[in-house]
């Protein structure tokens, strides 16, 4: 039975079990002025996420209504009580906490454009502080933004098409757009010299957000069918009529960074690397198709700290970080330094000596700022980009800043600078370095990624990989290096287990009848379900052939949490019914 048939039995079963996910309206609140993602054209609604909404709530026969609004009556409406949704809600952690959330439905950026070409100009969110005016659209997340980072020079429109106006007869000298949005927008502008990129603010994850009071068993039913869509092809269907050639957003989000030679922008616009070409290799072997963005760090990193199923990489693994994510690895080692120019006739004989300069370049959200930061110094100035930081020192603006030995070089020649002008100082600390998963992503695919990593190691290809960008690298100590913990099989009778290990069991069942496996565990303090997946058991000759009443299997992993006895008990039972169950398997697990 394929994976759509045994979705739909479960959303099947969901509505057996609770009518409140019918018995009430879905009130959506759509921005009426946000084209192509939604608008009002003739007192008609259309947009890719009311495409997208339309459908879910076909496929799940929930009944919807939808309103065309502004988006500041909408997020006050969200803000409150009613069954409310916004279709286009831009994921940020300041707004995790007041809604629920489906999606992504769109993956964007947002850039501070500006007629007057200052992209030369503006290269840091402060040198954006200095202009005379910047452009924003009321309560929008970019004006949220930057009145969080005290900017004093923004000028408030009430919708975007008076903002790009606003831009063009240059009464400011800034505007942030979405830049889909802005496509959108110049289509209907005529003779107007398209304005330009300056700096990237944001890396736009936009999500259908709910309000508090909508039932969370809706919210997991409308991810579960929009997860659907993404894996069957009809999402990108969806977007092929609204954003032809567009990253259609998948289940899994990949983010990367800047920082050459591990993963970086290349000249012809390609994300590359070498932990970049591992990635890539890992999902060619587990067949994920999804596309790499590459966005500032630490918008990626704030990103994966609040949101499920991103893969973030690379990311040193730290003390402050090791509970933060889900760790695949390791992919290389890199060591920090404090570094000068060779001039400046610094000496440091410890680490704290550096805390006696004026000012250390660093950069936002990078371990080695955290690192300084937990270590007490308060003389740190710092970047979102690291060419920032290259040339703050080059520049004499800065006495010292902190590199790895690993990408010093590379940025310093991005930077278009010397490495013979630098001096090498001091050592700080030496860190291996990882693929992140960020909490709540299926464990199933972390244990994959982690097995496929360990293959790799043991098949050659990952040295071939890393040896075409860092030819006299190490590699030793990362083959042998792995987050991998073997799965052990449970069997009938007693089970010992230690903490951390994990088992598993596989059972056979036939959805077709209405007969499923239930699963308990009577103290889940001991044990908890890592993860469960469901595969067909036809020979591999009938693979191509799917037909209706073919028995799955199903298999649970379990991970040992915290000494002590329990049991896992099996059911085999149709959910609707209250008769004895038609077979039942019990489990005992010691946990030592």
């Amino acid at each position: 039975m394929d994976n759509r048939l045994m979705k739909m039995l479960f959303l099947l079963v969901i509505f057996c079990l609770s009518t409140i996910l019918t018995a009430q309206n879905l009130n959506f609140l759509v921005i009426k002025d946000y084209a192509p993602l939604s608008y009002e054209e003739n007192g008609e609604l259309k947009g890719l996420t009311v495409d997208i909404v339309k459908k879910i709530a076909k496929e799940t026969g929930c009944s919807i209504n939808m309103y065309p609004e502004t988006f500041e009556n909408a997020y006050e409406k969200l803000k409150g009580d009613g069954n409310y949704a916004i279709p286009t809600l831009v994921f940020t952690s300041e707004r995790k906490p007041l809604f629920q959330w489906v999606g992504p439905v769109a993956i964007t950026s947002t850039y501070l454009y500006s007629m007057n070409n200052l992209d030369d100009q503006i290269l840091t969110i402060d040198d954006a502080k200095r202009v005379g005016k910047i452009g924003v659209v009321k309560d929008y997340y970019s004006h949220q933004l930057l009145k969080a980072q005290n900017f004093d020079n923004l000028v408030v429109y009430n919708n975007e098409e008076f903002l790009l106006r606003a831009l063009i007869n240059g009464k400011v000298d800034l505007a942030p757009f979405n830049e889909v949005i802005l496509e959108e927008l110049l289509k209907t502008t005529v003779n107007v010299t398209e304005p330009t990129k300056t700096i990237s603010i944001d890396f736009d994850m936009t999500f259908i957000g709910f309000s508090s009071d909508v039932p969370e068993e809706v919210i997991d039913m409308w991810q579960a069918e929009l997860d659907e869509l993404k894996e069957s092809g009809e999402l990108k269907q969806i977007y092929s009529k609204w954003l032809p050639g567009k990253s259609v957003p998948g289940k899994y989000t990949f983010l990367t960074e800047e920082y050459p030679p591990v993963t970086y922008m290349g000249s012809n616009g390609e994300i590359k690397g070498f932990v970049t070409d591992i990635v890539r290799e890992i999902m060619r072997r587990n067949e994920i198709k999804e596309d790499i963005f590459l966005v500032p760090w630490n918008i990626g990193y704030n990103l994966a700290k609040n949101l499920p199923n991103v893969i973030l990489f690379s990311i040193d693994r730290t003390t402050q970080r090791e509970d933060l994510f889900n760790w695949i690895g390791p992919v290389g080692k890199n060591t920090a330094y404090f570094y000068s120019l060779e001039n400046k006739n610094i000496q440091l004989n410890t680490v704290d000596d550096a805390k006696e300069v004026d000012s250390i370049a660093t950069i936002e959200d990078w371990w080695t700022e955290q690192l300084l930061k937990d270590l007490g110094f308060s003389n740190l100035k710092s970047f979102t980009n690291p060419l920032n930081a290259v040339e703050e020192l080059f520049s004499g603006k800065v006495e010292l800043s902190i590199f790895t030995d690993l990408t010093v070089a590379n940025l310093v020649k991005e930077a278009g600078y010397s490495l013979e002008n630098l001096q090498r100082l001091l050592d700080v600390q030496t860190n291996y370095f990882y693929i992140a998963a960020s909490k709540g992503t299926d464990k199933e695919l972390i244990l994959r990624f982690q097995e496929t990593l360990d293959d790799m190691k043991r098949d050659g290809s990952f040295e071939r990989i890393v040896r075409e960008y860092v030819p006299n690298m190490l590699i030793t100590p990362l083959l042998m290096e792995s987050t991998f913990t073997d799965v052990s099989e449970l069997n009938y009778s007693q089970n010992i287990l230690k903490i951390g290990e994990l088992a598993k069991i596989s059972l056979e069942h036939n959805p077709s009848t209405g007969y499923v496996w239930d699963m308990k565990i009577t103290n889940p303090n001991i044990i908890s379900l890592a993860y469960m997946k469901t595969f067909e058991t036809m020979p591999e000759i009938n693979k191509k052939i799917k037909p209706v009443g073919a028995p799955t299997k199903v298999e649970w992993v379990f991970k040992a949490e915290n000494s002590g006895e329990t049991s896992i008990t099996f059911s085999l039972r149709r959910p609707w019914e209250s008769v004895h169950p038609l077979k039942i398997i019990s489990i005992n697990i010691r946990v030592k």
